[in-house]
């Protein structure tokens, strides 16, 4: 592969229980029934976020104010959430093979930069992209321009995400996905795309190699 397009809240930063612990409390405030455990959250998770809502039992007519309300909270906690294990030793393996990498996320940019500073990984993308709408959340377009003025052929081009809207992206774009089960979304039940549960496992879909720590690869599991 060229380069990695990395998606950040979920694949990169671990911000699950961040994100369910604000929803569970746009939820109380409404009287609705919270989300029990970090299983329950990635079994319901999903786009178009609206839909989401829904599932939740937040009204299509409440949903720009419910999501005012959950993104006030979110900005508020965040700071807790750290780096998803071997986040860093993926980053670094890929860097050291040559390949270009890109970090676009479904977060306007101010918002996304501040959530990336106390990690200090900037060093390792050569762009951070976020999106202009916090409420419809689709990066959809800006994946799509950064592809066609990157002139990167699309099947050199490997996405690393964790929901269906990542792997919506990939599909029309003609790239290249893996799946990583342990942020927001559980992953699907089909076998397009592989599925790790580690992101040292990435490293051997750009490379086709050994993992960054000299062993031998792990199974990547695919659903």
């Amino acid at each position: 592969m060229d380069v990695v397009c990395w998606d950040w809240n979920g694949t990169l930063l671990d911000d699950t229980d961040v994100a369910r612990a604000a929803m569970n409390a746009v939820l109380g405030a409404r009287g609705l029934p919270v989300v029990p455990d970090a299983a329950t959250y990635r079994a319901v998770f999903g786009f178009p976020v609206q839909d989401f809502y829904e599932r939740m039992g937040i009204a299509p007519a409440d949903f720009r104010s419910a999501a005012r309300h959950y993104l006030e909270l979110f900005a508020s906690h965040v700071s807790r959430a750290r780096l998803q294990p071997e986040a860093v030793t993926a980053l670094s393996a890929i860097a050291g093979l040559g390949a270009e990498q890109v970090l676009i996320s479904a977060t306007v940019p101010d918002t996304l930069r501040q959530q990336m500073a106390p990690h200090r990984l900037d060093a390792h993308f050569t762009q951070i992209l976020g999106i202009s709408d916090a409420y419809v959340a689709s990066k959809a377009e800006v994946v799509g321009g950064w592809l066609r003025s990157s002139g990167h052929d699309p099947h050199r081009v490997l996405m690393v995400g964790d929901t269906n809207h990542d792997e919506e992206i990939a599909d029309e774009l003609g790239v290249r996905f893996v799946w990583f089960a342990l942020g927001h979304q559980e992953p699907p039940d089909h076998d397009r795309h592989p599925v790790v549960h580690d992101l040292r496992d990435v490293v051997r879909h750009v490379s086709g190699g050994a993992h960054p720590d000299g062993a031998a690869p792990r199974p990547v599991v695919a659903s």
